[in-house]
Parts: C-alpha cells; structure tokens; sequence
C-alpha cells in the first residue's frame, strides 16, 4: 500500500488542490499566492495582511446602518405595511378564548390520565385484578346508598374455597 503523502504532485498549501506547475506562483483554483516575493511570509489580504477593500465595506456598510443608537431608538427601522402589521397583531377575543378552551382540555386530559395512572399503581400494590375492581365499586355504591338511607346492608358473600 502506498502513502498517499509520498506522491510527486504538489499542491496548493491552502486549498489543497493539485497544482499544474510546481513553480505557480498563484493557485489556479483558490488564487492563493504561493511564491514567497519579499519576506519570510507571503502577503494574503485577509489572512496574512490587512483587506484594506473590506475595511472600507465594513465601514460603509456601518455608517448605512447607523450604529447602536438607531437600534436602541427604531429610527432606521422600515415601517411594516398595513399587511404586515396586521399579521404581527394579537390575536383577537375569539381566537384567544378558543386558544385558553384547547389549553384548558389539554391540561384537563394530562390530568385525568394522571390520575388514571395512580389508580392503576394503587391497584397494582394492592394485588386487585381490573376484573374485581367492578364488584369492589358496585359494593361501595351499596355502602354509600345504605348509610345515605340510613338501612342496613347485607354483608358479600363468602368466596368460594379454593380446591
């Protein structure tokens, strides 16, 4: 197997792409200067040298838009059209109380399984089967009725032995 850096092609120290002649002195795909011309260093605006073309942008470009305090006072915000504006506006009364209805059923459904989750853990704990629980509730109703009218009840039958 061969090293793929023990290959005779040069290439561009920037970009990494192959270059034609080993003497360039610009890269044909990145325009990086690659010959050294004065100094230990090549000359690169942006990387190795100031831009002074992108200094004078950034500065431009800063003074169009006029620094903090424009910000911090809207002045050289655009006013939004009429459409705009509408669209950014709250939402009216209706269409906030069917928001609060949804928010409120939503919240009501988390509850309810809530609660149907802690009854089945109790139910769990307890060893009662979901078979017995009607039986269990149909005697409370009976409790609850004979102490509201006031006769008494008779107690459940005994459960069968078990063979």
């Amino acid at each position: 197997m061969s090293d793929p850096m023990s290959t005779s092609e040069t290439r561009c120290p920037w970009c990494s792409a192959v270059l034609p002649d080993v003497a360039a002195e610009k890269c044909p795909s990145c325009s990086a200067q690659l010959t050294h011309t004065t100094g230990s260093e090549p000359s690169l605006p942006g990387v190795t040298a100031l831009d002074p073309e992108a200094i004078l942008r950034a500065r431009s470009d800063a003074g169009r838009r006029g620094g903090i305090l424009s910000f911090l006072t809207n002045s050289d915000l655009p006013q939004p059209s009429s459409t705009e504006s509408e669209s950014l506006a709250p939402p009216d009364e209706a269409v906030r109380r069917e928001m609060l209805r949804l928010q409120i059923e939503a919240e009501q459904a988390d509850l309810v399984a809530e609660s149907v989750a802690i009854r089945s853990d109790v139910l769990a704990e307890r060893g009662i089967h979901l078979d017995d629980l009607n039986a269990i509730e149909e005697q409370a109703e009976a409790i609850y009725e004979s102490e509201v009218e006031g006769r008494p009840i008779a107690p459940p039958p005994p459960d069968p032995p078990a063979s």
